[in-house]
């Protein structure tokens, strides 16, 4: 079975925890073992909207998974990036793990959305989904089941 680490930037986007759960709920169908790791507040807002566990299999502290994080532990990453400090968490795990990488970029501002865009171009080989979302999780759901359409099982 194959494990894929999910990292979250912090909750300030209504769609962020949702779309987590799904994307979990979708990984979960392809087999794999999936371990979410975000700070404390966002590991809450998940932890409440799925109290039996019903689509997450693992959750982790986003600064002790760093500090334990080894090279090639999980098969995938995949980052949800917003702003510049999840973009920072993304490329240091990426750095680390040194496995194929999707970069899952969304909010309200296009600007801001390219130029995370960017970054994660100059600094990493991920994958990049990009969307313009912040309430309605369609749009960025629509590409997510694109992707993991193409995802080898």
């Amino acid at each position: 079975m194959k494990k894929v680490l999910i990292l979250l930037g912090c909750p300030e986007s209504p769609i962020q925890a949702p779309i987590t759960l799904y994307l979990s709920y979708k990984l979960r169908e392809k087999d794999y073992r999936v371990t979410v790791t975000a700070n404390p507040a966002a590991l809450r807002l998940l932890e409440v909207a799925d109290p039996a566990r019903a689509y997450l299999d693992k959750t982790s502290d986003l600064d002790s998974t760093i500090d334990s994080l080894s090279k090639a532990e999980y098969d995938l990453l995949f980052g949800f990036i917003h702003n510049d400090a999840a973009l920072t968490y993304f490329i240091t795990f990426k750095s680390i793990l040194e496995v194929p990488s999707i970069a899952i970029i969304f909010g309200r501002d296009a600007e801001i959305i390219d130029t995370l865009e960017k970054e994660v171009k100059e600094n990493t080989d991920s994958h990049i989904v990009s969307v313009r979302a912040h309430h309605n999780p369609n749009p960025l759901k629509v590409r997510i089941d694109k992707l993991l359409e193409e995802l080898e099982d």
